[in-house]
């Protein structure tokens, strides 16, 4: 059994590396077996490992300057599965990690017998061609692994698996036909630049327009033009609408800050309120930056016949705002990435499975086209995997004008 690493970003793009070793030591300096090299500059000497325990790896953080992410969340240690996406540091080298059988494992049916699982577990792995794996639950059989240069019988066993027994199998694990289909990896590569971290101030007044307190809040949103249109959600901006203050009060916007990816809070710079929804049923903010903008996010999906329940969406943005960045003792503002799918198409509301933070709000919902179909908009108190997302159609409206027909949306 090999643990494979292909890079997924950066000048090794598209490269694979295979290692049979029980421990794989990862980081910039040359004495670890994957080295990633003095260029990835978000990468600690001796980063991190991947230890192999019996059939299983383990991934390890070493105490990483910048820490490491399996599937856009941070880890200390947690087991790795085929297809997992693991970031070496926050914005660093991004590789997709794969468990490959050696050739006496995937032909010999005495190796598949004391791989079985114990009593009580359950999943198999029948492997088509080289590098491919289909996790199937249900027990594990005797299967004579198809021959690599038999791509009929590679193509039959696909057929069975897919028209027998369908929705067992993940879809995330594999790359759909439709070549216009992205990866997680490729729509984080595109759009994550265009994601920015939000931070408003405000005040409450009293009835004599006294000051009482001020508050703060945190966001997500993005650029939607080269000019410095950037989409969030109207609580964001002005939270008093939707979290009432006490009789009497009324609220009023005095800072709006905007860190860009990859950069500190000191390099915040100012935005101004450039257009709300038409009241506060519309969960929609249009923001002007007063300088320099990155660029917009890779394409946007308007038509909510485009999207079916049960598609893959990707969410980017900030969880828990500033609070994680301190936590996670990062210098630089650094987007993450969370995977979903789509639970139900309404006319005002996309429902989605999947799990948001206070902090997410604002930032982009994307299909597998890598185009923005939503803002991730809320979640339920008590239904932790239920979040909605306002359809992108709501924004683009409200700067239907300044779009025009410059067809800055297709694709690069």
């Amino acid at each position: 059994m090999r643990a494979t690493f292909t890079h997924l970003i950066g000048p090794q793009k598209g490269t694979r590396v295979d290692f049979e070793n029980d421990r794989i030591s990862v980081g910039r300096a040359k004495d670890n077996k994957l080295c990633l090299g003095d260029a990835a500059r978000r990468v600690s000497s001796h980063h991190a490992e991947v230890l192999r325990h019996g059939d299983q790896y383990l991934l390890r953080d070493l105490g990483s300057t910048n820490g490491t992410m399996i599937n856009g969340r941070r880890v200390v240690v947690s087991e790795l599965a085929h297809d997992d996406l693991i970031e070496f540091g926050a914005g660093g080298p991004l590789l997709r990690f794969g468990v490959d059988l050696s050739d006496k494992e995937a032909l010999d049916p005495a190796t598949r017998t004391n791989q079985e699982p114990e009593h009580g577990s359950s999943g198999s792995t029948i492997r088509l061609g080289a590098t491919t794996l289909l996790d199937i639950p249900g027990p594990k059989k005797n299967i004579p692994g198809p021959k690599n240069n038999t791509p009929l019988i590679a193509a039959l066993v696909a057929a069975m698996l897919l028209g027998g027994i369908g929705g067992l199998v993940a879809s995330s694990r594999l790359r759909a036909s439709d070549s216009d289909l992205m990866s997680f990896a490729e729509i984080a590569e595109l759009n994550r630049s265009s994601v920015v971290l939000i931070r408003t101030e405000f005040e409450l007044l009293d009835s004599t327009g006294q000051l009482m307190t001020t508050e703060a809040r945190t966001g997500s949103g993005f650029l939607l033009t080269e000019n410095g249109l950037i989409v969030t959600n109207r609580h964001v901006i002005r939270d008093w609408e939707y979290n009432a203050p006490p009789p009497g009060m009324s609220g009023r916007v005095t800072k709006i800050e905007v860190i860009l990816p990859n950069h500190t809070l000191e390099d915040a710079v100012p935005a101004d309120i450039y257009k709300l929804g038409p009241d506060t049923s519309v969960d929609v903010a249009i923001l002007k930056l007063n300088s320099a903008a990155g660029r917009p996010v890779h394409g946007v999906e308007p038509d909510l016949s485009h999207t079916n329940p049960g598609d893959e969406v990707v969410v980017i943005g900030y969880p828990l705002g500033l609070d994680l960045l301190q936590w996670t003792k990062d210098r630089t503002a650094d987007p993450s990435l969370s995977t979903g799918t789509v639970s139900r198409v309404g006319l005002d509301f996309i429902q989605l499975n999947l799990r948001a933070y206070q902090g997410n709000s604002g930032g982009p919902v994307f299909n597998r086209k890598g185009e923005v179909i939503g803002i991730l908009t809320g979640k339920f108190g008590s239904a932790q995997e239920i979040a909605v997302c306002t359809p992108i159609s709501a924004a683009l409206k409200l700067v239907n004008d300044e779009m025009g027909s410059s067809g800055r949306f297709e694709r690069d």
